[in-house]
């Protein structure tokens, strides 16, 4: 594999971001609008039975967990059933692959696109807890934002491995099943996950968002920050991305010229 051309990943790039301007109200209302009505749901209507949630305000504590989780759905959404719509309903995949764009720069360029509009939705919730209050301090979440993209590229992965081995729409039931749901109620958003099972914690320590959400909360919450352990959180994201990366890659590769 020819080392990929930054020029080609910022086309297919383009393209998205040109088809999401037209598109733009259901865009945000999913993206954008849905977990913010979850952050408010639960923020309030959980942190008026709930105090405190390890040492934070329920508010302050769900408010990370909110930024990891709309990250995340943006993210996979986007990768999983927006990519598989484009490959296989679409035919967006092979017009590009008939022109320079390898497929790995294809790949790259949706993932791009994912975790931006992932991002995008985060700072959205972001500001949003901050206008609540459950956001105590306004430098360190800064701070957090790179870290929610790397998470973003990791979801974004993940999704394109769901794309990957998909032969119609409703293989994503799987995905969504038993890769989002998951993380959403197991991995930190709602409730620290020593609470549960210990083979609960075991499994919700196998997904990105447990550290994706442990590396970001004490920033945005404006606690003590252990480096050490949000450089092996983020460390974990990372190989976790390259990971699904290659697994995407060699699927994909295989059912687009085998």
């Amino acid at each position: 594999m020819k080392m990929p051309e930054s020029v080609y990943v910022l086309a297919v790039y383009n393209r998205q971001y040109r088809v999401f301007r037209k598109l733009l109200g259901s865009s945000l209302v999913s993206n954008v609008a849905n977990p913010i009505l979850f952050l408010f749901a639960f923020g309030f209507g959980m942190g008026s039975f709930i105090d405190t949630m390890s040492g934070m305000d329920y508010l302050t504590f769900v408010v990370a967990g909110m930024i990891g989780y709309s990250a995340a759905f943006a993210a996979s959404f986007e990768t999983s059933i927006g990519a598989f719509t484009r490959y296989f309903l679409q035919k967006n995949w092979d017009a590009i692959l008939s022109t320079p764009v390898t497929l790995a720069e294809l790949m790259m360029g949706e993932i791009l696109w994912a975790s931006v509009k992932a991002l995008f939705s985060a700072v959205c919730v972001l500001i949003v807890g901050w206008i609540w209050g459950g956001v105590p301090t306004s430098f360190e979440p800064l701070i957090a934002l790179p870290i929610v993209f790397l998470g973003s590229v990791c979801f974004a992965c993940a999704g394109l491995v769901a794309t990957a081995y998909a032969k119609g729409y409703e293989f994503f039931a799987y995905f969504f099943t038993f890769w989002i749901t998951p993380m959403f109620v197991f991995c930190g958003v709602f409730f620290d996950i020593g609470r549960f099972p210990d083979f609960i914690q075991y499994l919700a320590w196998g997904f990105p968002m447990t550290h994706l959400v442990a590396a970001i909360r004490p920033l945005t919450a404006g606690t003590e920050v252990d480096v050490a352990a949000t450089l092996l959180h983020v460390g974990y994201i990372i190989v976790f991305s390259a990971a699904a990366f290659w697994v995407a890659h060699r699927k994909l590769r295989q059912r687009l010229y085998d």
